[in-house]
Formats: structure tokens, C-alpha cells, sequence
């Protein structure tokens, strides 16, 4: 493997070798993602559908089952594809020093092993108690190489430091990012006190709608925020998001965040919506835009189905 960094920068061949490897990293993240959602995921998910539908009553399954088949989704699917795609795209932006790419395989490893292991222990309840936090620990040790590395920004050329505010969609990313981590803890935690106190291999119920709470709302939502404050001028021509509204929405919803995790769920939802509202105005989702859209190789309806998506 070629060397990390190099005083008078890589050569090309080396330059082309990282590519092809980076390339197969996270071709081999979204192929675990693929497989998460498409066997675990969706076919346990129609599997509990079916089995309601058979017993005329949703209590009548297992909360072991069901909180499988989202775990499967949650972290199979999304947390591979986010991992994968944020090891590869973050390299090609040059947001991050060159790392050895052996830290995106060892991230890699530890992911998989955790969110199969804490799939099959749901299901199959095989040695539970040590195996299902045990699971959870994998999974957070492969977020945190992966957390680890994003972490280290591209040195400057600069010999003085220089100090410079994230751009709005960095730090909606990062928001993202640390909500995901808050996630994975809560989950461990929750396992842990599960395997010592639970009959069977399930979140308690308070534990299991928070961490719902925290990986919908405090992830995935602010996660789509910041890539569209990024991409939406661009390819839909809007005009650049109002930054103050959006550092707003932000507030909004992590005030959100801690008032469901205190337990006030009518605090919690009222925020929700000020805050969606907030980001829904500041991203100029519903405003007509300033330059054409980009939809070369792309379909026309490409601006509806965004706009679609927000309401």
C-alpha cells in the first residue's frame, strides 16, 4: 500500500491506485447496505406484516422482531451507505488528510460483523445477553475509526492557523454526524441494560422510542438538510440558503431532541414542526429559481420529486 502522504504530494500511479481502492471500499459498503436492505431489512419488515395480518394484532409479535427488522434498516442499510459514501466523497473533496485506506477496511469490518450479529441475535436470540450488546459495541467501534478519520481536516498551506466558521451545510453534516454517534451510545447503553434486565433480545420500550427520536430526526433529517444546503442552489437553481434560518432550524430541532428525550413528547413534536418549517423556508425549497435547474441526464420531474418530498 502506498504510503499516506508524501512531501512533493502523490505520484500519479499512486494517485490512481488510492482511487481504485477508495472505489472498492465503498463499493463493498453499499453492497452490504444493498444486502441489509433488501434480506434483513425488507424481508423480515413484509415478515412482520404478514404475521400481524395473520394474528389480526400487532402485540401478538415479538418487539425483538420488529426492533430487528429497524435496527437492520437503520444501521444495516443507511449507516453502511453513510459511511461508505462519506469515506469516499469526503477524500475526493480534499476535506480530509490521506489516510490508509486500511482504516476505511477496519471500519468496514467492525460495521458489518456488529449490525449482522446484532440482526441475527434479535432473531435468533442465540447466547443474547452477551452477544446482543456486544453487537452494539461493534458497530459503535466501527463509527468511531470512521468518526476518527473525518475528523482530521486537510492541513492548511498556510504556516499561521487560520480560524474559519463551517459553511451552514458542514455543520448541519456534523450535527448529523454527532447524533448518529449519540444513537449508536444510546443504543449500547439500552443493550447493555437490556441483556442484565429484559427476558428477550429488545430495547426497552422508552429507550427504543428515543433512540427512534435521536436516529430519524437528529441523523437522517439533518443529515438531508446539510447535503441539500450543499446541492439544491446547484441543481435546482434555487437561491443559496438564508444561513441565520438555518442555524435556527438547527436549534429548533435539537431543542427538539432533548425535550422528547426528557420525555415532554407535546414540546418535542410542536418543536419538530417549527423547526421543519424553519429549514423548509431557508432552503427556498417552494421559491422559483434564480438560474435554470441541471438536469442534463437527469429527468424533468427531478425538481417535483424534491419539492414533493418536503411536503
Amino acid at each position: 500500500m502506498p504510503p499516506d502522504s508524501h512531501a512533493g504530494g502523490p505520484t500519479a500511479e499512486e494517485a490512481a491506485l488510492r482511487e481504485r481502492a477508495l472505489q472498492k471500499l465503498v463499493t463493498a459498503f453499499i453492497c452490504v447496505g444493498l444486502a441489509f436492505l433488501l434480506l434483513p431489512g425488507t424481508f423480515l419488515g413484509v415478515w412482520n406484516l404478514i404475521a400481524i395480518s395473520g394474528h389480526r394484532a400487532a402485540h401478538s409479535l415479538s418487539p425483538a422482531w420488529i426492533q430487528a427488522h429497524g435496527q437492520a434498516q437503520m444501521f444495516g442499510w443507511v449507516g453502511a451507505f453513510v459511511i461508505g459514501i462519506g469515506f469516499y466523497s469526503l477524500s475526493k473533496m480534499g476535506r480530509l488528510m490521506r489516510f490508509a485506506v486500511s482504516r476505511g477496511w477496519l471500519s468496514w469490518g467492525l460495521w458489518t460483523s456488529g449490525a449482522l450479529l446484532h440482526w441475527m441475535t434479535g432473531v435468533y436470540a442465540w447466547h443474547w445477553r452477551l452477544m446482543y450488546p456486544f453487537s452494539a459495541l461493534l458497530m459503535l467501534a466501527g463509527f468511531v475509526v470512521f468518526f476518527h478519520t473525518i475528523r482530521q481536516h486537510k492541513p492548511k498551506s498556510s504556516p499561521l492557523p487560520v480560524i474559519r466558521t463551517p459553511e451552514i451545510w458542514m455543520r448541519l453534516v456534523l450535527a448529523s454526524t454527532l447524533a448518529f454517534l449519540a444513537a449508536l451510545l444510546l443504543n449500547l447503553g439500552g443493550s447493555i441494560y437490556g441483556a442484565v434486565r429484559e427476558s428477550a433480545p429488545a430495547l426497552p420500550p422508552a429507550v427504543d422510542q428515543r433512540l427512534l427520536l435521536v436516529s430519524a430526526w437528529g441523523f437522517l433529517v439533518l443529515s438531508v438538510w446539510g447535503f441539500n444546503a450543499r446541492w439544491l442552489p446547484i441543481f435546482l437553481g434555487l437561491p443559496q440558503p438564508h444561513v441565520r434560518g438555518l442555524a435556527g432550524a438547527l436549534a429548533t430541532l435539537t431543542a427538539a431532541l432533548l425535550a422528547g428525550l426528557a420525555g415532554a413528547v407535546t414540546v418535542c413534536s410542536l418543536l419538530l414542526i417549527a423547526a421543519s418549517a424553519l429549514a423548509v423556508w431557508s432552503l427556498h425549497v417552494f421559491q422559483h429559481g434564480i438560474q435554470p435547474a441541471k438536469l442534463q441526464g437527469i429527468h424533468r420531474s427531478f425538481p417535483y420529486f424534491v419539492r414533493a418530498a418536503y411536503v
